[in-house]
């Protein structure tokens, strides 16, 4: 099913966390397309080619998974691949363009060769992280990998949000935001430096990042606004 979204919307909105959840609610999809996270190994990024191998923190072992687990109250996670998750910091790797272009969440034509990067994003690794933890997301737009701290979870029904900062940076401009829903396999995600400020989308699994500047636009009628339910 194709997400109609207001990028103008998206881009002025998504930093908060309560935008997210909000743009997270009224985007999703039909809960029977969610499926798996597929990774594409063949298209990793330097550095990160296979599972990250690193001791997971105290907090999530042993009997701490279903805890993890409980967090979801609407949403059965695999254990398999929570219990997986824990070892791993990459959240998403360079994906085949064709395999996004010919998935359930299909870029537009514009979109497609408007210089956004193709990838493969595995929910289950922020599902495995709390406060403390951290992660790592390459930026493909400036062939970077960044390594955050989380600062803060919150829960909102299915929607969590993972928001913290990056410690690659010695600036103000250093922070991310990762919000997903699990029944739908939808993930919006922001990661700001000091080079440009990112926007991550996915769903199933595969999407893309994209230059924030680039991602907005204006309708067609140069007006930025919401439209209410109905007025169509």
């Amino acid at each position: 099913m194709h997400v109609q979204r207001n990028q103008a919307l998206i881009m002025g909105l998504v930093l908060t966390g309560a935008a997210t959840v909000g743009l997270l609610l009224h985007f999703r999809a039909d809960p029977s397309t969610a499926n798996g996270s597929p990774q594409d190994s063949s298209y990793a990024p330097p550095g990160t080619a296979g599972p990250e191998q690193g001791g997971a923190s105290a907090s999530h072992r042993d009997g701490d998974i279903e805890r993890l687990v409980s967090r979801r109250s609407t949403f059965s996670l695999d254990r398999t691949k929570l219990q997986a998750a824990l070892g791993k910091k990459a959240i998403l790797q360079l994906a085949d363009p064709d395999k996004v272009i010919a998935g359930s969440f299909r870029p537009s034509a514009k979109q497609v060769s408007d210089g956004r990067q193709f990838v493969a994003y595995d929910p289950y690794v922020v599902e495995s992280k709390g406060v403390g933890d951290d992660i790592e997301v390459y930026l493909p737009n400036i062939g970077l990998t960044a390594h955050g701290v989380i600062d803060n979870v919150e829960v909102n029904g299915d929607i969590i949000r993972w928001s913290g900062r990056f410690e690659d940076f010695n600036s103000t401009q250093s922070s991310f935001s990762i919000s997903q829903t699990m029944i739908d396999q939808y993930v919006l995600g922001v990661f700001e430096t000091p080079m440009g400020t990112f926007n991550l989308e996915a769903k199933n699994g595969l999407g893309w990042i994209v230059d924030q500047g680039t991602d907005f636009y204006l309708p067609a009628d140069g007006k930025d606004y919401v439209e209410p339910e109905g007025k169509h």
